[in-house]
């Protein structure tokens, strides 16, 4: 048995049969236009279908949008590479009504695990969570959780009847006698694909994205150096791009930058470390920067930062990140780019003095610092001069 994760649109389909409900959902395909999409009038919910944890803590869910903003949210997931996504109407509701449930196929039969405190804040209230265990046999029947047993039938026949492993649905929406799911995620056994008509291999899903050019262009020079290269493309659209050393500095700046500003606002997160060599900083510094560049956003700022290196020389990648620069001084001035650094270790004071002689020279606004500054004083630098 292989437990394979199938796209939500299956599986809210699968349940409204069982449930009760009818489901006018929209699997949309991001790599074709969706310029014609017909959607009704009214607010929607936008989603990455791509059996991604914690979407909306990724920024892949998107509530209560307009049609215009549907199509705004669609090409930004395909923009981050995402190849699948959901479309629903907006479902008005009571937070009080939103449940919690779960369904796993074990060597014991099936357990199911329930809360009547559903939704986002799930985790923080494990304690509310009540189980039974259905032998082999069992039709749901002998449910001593405290969700209608009636509902705990239908769901159970639907978890046996698609040959599904695993079931989630949170939050699952009870008004009444009106059982709605607004977010599942289902596993089935894709040994049983030849023997059910109600899915098949088209409908798995992959949590995997296609690589942004940038990213696997960096995929590429990674594998070329023995130093550490890695970058990931947040939102094309973003505001602060990081040019980053040092992986422990690197979520320390990760987190300052999340805390001070909008989330949406960082355009990629990645680093250079392992003592990288001027030509392999140059060739990746080209890739943030023309990240930064295409970003739509009006206001961007470039943060070369990182901790006290133990090997890498700060002289020696500041001349890279230098040239790198120099390619798109035109632009970069042109769009009014901030550049904020701060850096430590070998040769920090030769590297400072280049970069900060550069960046004047060429009248760019900026701000350069050592390690007389904190990482999270330059970033909190950054932020205001954005004034985000």
């Amino acid at each position: 048995m292989a437990r394979v994760k199938i796209s939500e649109f299956r599986a809210k389909n699968l349940l409204s049969g069982t449930l009760g409900f009818q489901y006018t959902g929209v699997s949309v395909d991001l790599s074709q236009d969706n310029s014609g999409l017909n959607l009704t009038e009214g607010k929607h919910v936008v989603k990455v279908d791509q059996a991604v944890k914690k979407r909306n803590k990724l920024g892949l869910v998107k509530l209560n949008r307009t049609p215009g903003e549907v199509q705004e949210d669609l090409k930004d997931f395909a923009s981050q590479g995402y190849s699948g996504a959901l479309v629903e109407p907006f479902f008005e509701h009571d937070r009080k009504d939103e449940h919690f449930v779960a369904m796993q196929l074990t060597d014991k039969g099936i357990e199911l695990q329930y809360s009547p405190q559903g939704g986002v804040e799930i985790e923080e209230n494990k304690d509310s969570l009540q189980s039974c265990l259905f032998s082999s046999g069992s039709d749901g029947s002998s449910n001593t959780t405290d969700l209608n047993t009636a509902v705990v039938q239908k769901l159970f026949d639907c978890f046996e009847q698609n040959q599904m492993t695993y079931l989630e649905i949170n939050p699952l929406v009870i008004q009444g006698t009106l059982v709605t799911p607004l977010d599942a995620a289902v596993e089935v056994d894709s040994a049983e694909e030849f023997g059910t008509k109600d899915w098949s291999a088209l409908d798995y899903r992959s949590p995997k994205k296609e690589l942004q050019p940038a990213e696997a262009a960096v995929e590429e020079l990674a594998s070329k150096t023995p130093a550490s290269l890695v970058l990931k493309v947040l939102n094309s659209n973003g505001n602060l791009f990081l040019l980053l050393s040092g992986g422990g500095a690197s979520v320390v700046i990760l987190d300052e930058i999340a805390t001070l500003a909008d989330k949406d606002a960082i355009g990629n997160y990645g680093e250079y470390s392992g003592n990288p060599n001027e030509e392999d900083t140059y060739l990746y510094t080209k890739q943030v920067i023309k990240l930064m560049l295409d970003s739509k956003a009006t206001k961007k700022a470039l943060l070369i930062a990182g901790g006290v290196a133990n090997f890498t020389d700060v002289a020696k990648t500041f001349k890279g990140i230098i040239r790198a620069l120099d390619d798109n001084i035109d632009q970069l001035k042109a769009q009014n780019i901030h550049v904020v650094v701060r850096r430590g270790g070998p040769n920090q004071k030769q590297g400072l003095e280049l970069m900060r002689n550069y960046l004047q020279s060429k009248g760019l606004k900026s701000q350069v610092y050592g390690t007389e500054m904190s990482l999270g004083g330059a970033v909190k630098s950054m932020v205001r001069e954005l004034g985000l």
